[in-house]
């Protein structure tokens, strides 16, 4: 057996793990949970807008309070919809605005708030931008904005529904971002207008 001294030891132990492959845990929402850390986090489909809209997330995410969305939103333009979970760290909402849009509009509605949140934030880099095609088309940008408490991502997701333009964002604190990108972009694509298919 081998011996070492407290730094050899150290040195073979690190050599040994980056020599071990790491077993690749692939989420996918559509199993009914995923795992973040160890933690098994459940998902299922939820009620966004009644009746009408439909998105699956996390089941302990929560209605936020009046008071928490007042604190984390003080604009009175703060979102109609905010789920959030229990440390009110990650959170994912809908506003319901009084504007129209159309599916063929989408694209142009799209670039023109990526422009405004570049000119409001011109620090803010846009880390990827698409539409999703489907019966409902998505348009969707991602990106990461300073805050008075750290470095928050976005991924800001719209849409018509009724002929209405409807925005949507999933945040989360830089520190969660590798965790929640992916898982993300699988909530924005599990959405479901009743009477519609899987967007």
């Amino acid at each position: 057996m081998p011996q070492y001294g407290d730094e050899a030891f150290i040195y073979e132990m690190a050599q040994r793990k980056s020599q071990t492959p790491e077993v690749e845990i692939v989420n996918d929402i559509n199993d009914g949970y995923i795992v973040i850390n160890d933690e098994r986090i459940p998902f299922s489909e939820r009620e966004i807008i009644k009746k009408r809209l439909y998105m699956t997330i996390p089941s302990a995410f929560a209605l936020m309070s009046t008071e928490l969305a007042k604190f984390k939103y003080p604009d009175t333009n703060r979102p109609n919809i905010i789920f959030t979970n229990e440390e009110g760290s990650i959170n994912i909402n809908f506003s319901l605005t009084k504007d129209k849009l159309e599916n063929e509009w989408v694209e142009e509605a799209r670039d023109f708030l990526q422009e405004v949140i570049i000119k409001m934030n011109p620090s803010c880099e846009i880390i990827s931008s698409g539409i999703i095609d489907g019966e409902t088309r998505i348009g969707y940008f991602d990106f990461v904005s300073p805050t008075i408490d750290g470095e928050v991502y976005n991924l800001m997701f719209l849409f018509a529904l009724d002929g209405q333009f409807v925005l949507g964002t999933f945040n989360c604190t830089k520190a969660d971002m590798n965790d929640w990108v992916e898982i993300a972009g699988q909530m924005v694509r599990s959405m479901r207008v009743i009477g519609g298919r899987r967007v």
